[in-house]
């Protein structure tokens, strides 16, 4: 990918870090800078080599990871041609990577406006627009295909439509998630569950594809 050559091995080492640290459940502002260079694999002071600040750590790994991610969905989506089964890629997509624990944040930065109060946080002004770009050009993509096939209105725009699409992301996110990770906690049952659970998503995949593709109408 392009815009990782940009950061050196050890660089993109740290990032990996940042993100296996919030996969063990590690919460992301009580990150320590030792504790992210000891899980890359190297010094404190070596990580100092690279970033100013664990902020700056945070940010760039965030931003890294957010549009690796964001690329892959999107190569993903393309494998198909009807822009219903691009769709369906874009939420069994979800449904595969929610395991990695990250997934929610991802559609929640894709899909939320930038609120100056909290410029920075976790990503800042720069890099939320290098991003957007990103976004923004696929999603072009998407909603052309959609109406050349007759399946999104042609009184609906881009920013109805990335509306539409990111907020039932999220909304599909949020449902899955208890059924994807509160399953696994009921160990008696488990092979039940994970039945039931299998049903539940399924029909929580056509559920949400069915209002993408009305509300789109």
């Amino acid at each position: 990918m392009d815009f990782a050559e940009k950061y050196t091995e050890k660089q993109i080492h740290i990032f990996e870090a940042v993100m296996t640290l919030l996969r063990e459940g590690r919460q992301i502002h009580e990150l320590k800078v030792a504790d992210i260079a000891g899980s890359a694999g190297m010094g404190k002071s070596t990580a100092y080599e690279y970033f100013s600040s664990k902020e700056e750590i945070i940010r760039e790994a965030l931003t890294f990871h957010l549009r690796k991610s964001f690329l892959e969905l999107t190569a993903y989506i393309f494998q198909e041609k009807k822009f219903s089964r691009m769709m369906e890629n874009a939420l069994d997509y979800l449904d595969e990577s929610l395991e990695k624990r990250f997934t929610g944040v991802f559609v929640v930065l894709l899909s939320q406006k930038h609120d100056r109060k909290n410029a920075g946080s976790l990503m800042d002004e720069e890099m939320r627009l290098k991003l957007e770009t990103v976004v923004i050009d696929q999603m072009k993509k998407a909603l052309m295909i959609g109406q050349n096939e007759g399946q999104i209105g042609e009184d609906i725009g881009l920013p109805e439509f990335k509306m539409v699409v990111f907020g039932l992301f999220s909304a599909y996110v949020h449902e899955l998630f208890p059924l994807k990770i509160g399953g696994c906690m009921m160990e008696p049952q488990k092979i039940e569950g994970d039945e039931i659970n299998a049903l539940e998503i399924s029909e929580l995949k056509k559920r949400t594809l069915t209002l993408i593709l009305k509300a789109l109408a």
